[in-house]
């Protein structure tokens, strides 16, 4: 099982960089030798990302609409973001991370288990904090299988 961020879920579908470990990682959940988790907040934010490029010009709003339809058939088994709020804010208050990533990390500890990212300011803002041990660079993803 694996919290999976926002920033890899756009690359299941957008071809950006760790595309192939974005890929190795969707074949394990294809091949349902993984789970993958998120807070329900992935929903808006993976629509966001998509949004933020057709505003730049590399989607059209039809691709936008196709794209948010297949990750929207994805199996990621989805939290409340509520249930999650209280750690999340605790998280966040001593991390210095976002509470819409906090989200992703109060998860995480939740489940025993990690965020898989490829936000690498994420990264950098957990460093030498306690929370650092929860998350994961997508990069590094043949080591979490």
């Amino acid at each position: 099982m694996l919290v999976l961020d926002t920033s890899v879920a756009v690359k299941f579908y957008l071809s950006e960089s760790l595309i192939e470990e974005a890929g190795q990682l969707r074949t394990a959940v294809d091949d349902e030798e993984l789970e993958l988790i998120a807070p329900s907040t992935i929903q808006p934010e993976f629509w966001n990302a998509l949004w933020q490029q057709h505003r730049r010009g590399g989607l059209s709003l039809e691709e936008v609409r196709d794209t948010w339809r297949e990750f929207a058939k994805d199996p990621i088994s989805l939290y409340k973001p509520e249930d999650l709020m209280p750690r999340a804010a605790e998280i966040a208050a001593s991390s210095g991370a976002i509470i819409y990533d906090a989200l992703f990390l109060a998860l995480a500890e939740y489940t025993a288990s990690i965020v898989v990212t490829a936000d690498n300011k994420l990264l950098k803002t957990l460093e030498e904090t306690p929370f650092a041990e929860r998350a994961r660079y997508l990069g590094e993803v043949r080591g979490l299988l």
